[in-house]
Parts: C-alpha cells; structure tokens; sequence
C-alpha cells in the first residue's frame, strides 16, 4: 500500500522535553518561530504548541499542504538557529515524527464527524 504524497496533507510532530522551568519559554518561542515559517512558507496549513501537565514536554504541530511543500520549506531550515534554540531552553532530548494524513475528521454543524479530507486518493496499489 503505498500514499500519494501530492494529494494530502504531510505533518510534522516535535516533541521536545525539557525542565520543567523552561517549558514555557520555549512553547513561546515556538509560537515565534511558527509565526515568521507561516510568512515565509505558503504551504504550511496550521499550527499548534501544545504543553504537557507535567511541565516537562511540548509538542509542535506543524500541518503542510503536501510533502512536497514540506521539502520546500526544509531548504531554509539550515538558515534555522535550531541547536541554539535547543541550548537556550536546556532540551534533553527532541523527538521527531512524520506523517501522511489519510483521513481528517472535523465536527459538523449538526453535531456528528465529518471528513474533511478522503481517502478515495489516498492509496495506489494494494
């Protein structure tokens, strides 16, 4: 089963995990930094940072129109201070993960889940 990569959305999920003094200074800066990428970058769809109750973890959310917006973008992330960011908010550790979306439900005005983006695209092959 393979994903058409040209017809749904890519997302990027980082998950950084740092003490618990600096987790909402760097869920700021994120803010920040997602802010300047959505002016430079017209194929990123959305954003979220979101922390976690224990204080020790923030997740960045970043939605792309497509992968193919996505490898865009990647070429002025080396313009990125990115281990800087990294030093200043004393990250441990930094996860990454990557995802084609296959199917996106959103709720409807009548109260039930609707899709809002198919699978009738999705898969070429078996």
């Amino acid at each position: 089963m393979m994903v058409n990569a040209h017809s749904l959305w890519f997302t990027q999920m980082i998950e950084y995990d740092v003490p618990p003094g600096h987790q909402q200074t760097l869920a700021q800066a994120l803010v920040a930094r997602s802010e300047q990428l959505a002016q430079r970058c017209e194929g990123l769809q959305g954003v979220s940072v979101q922390a976690s109750d224990d204080g020790c973890r923030v997740l960045q959310y970043l939605q792309w129109q497509s992968r193919v917006a996505w490898a865009a973008a990647a070429s002025s992330f080396v313009e990125e201070p990115f281990l800087e960011l990294l030093r200043q908010h004393q990250a441990r550790g930094v996860n990454f993960a990557a995802y084609q979306t296959l199917r996106s439900l959103v709720r409807g005005a009548d109260g039930g889940l609707h899709c809002q983006v198919g699978e009738a695209q999705a898969y070429q092959g078996a």
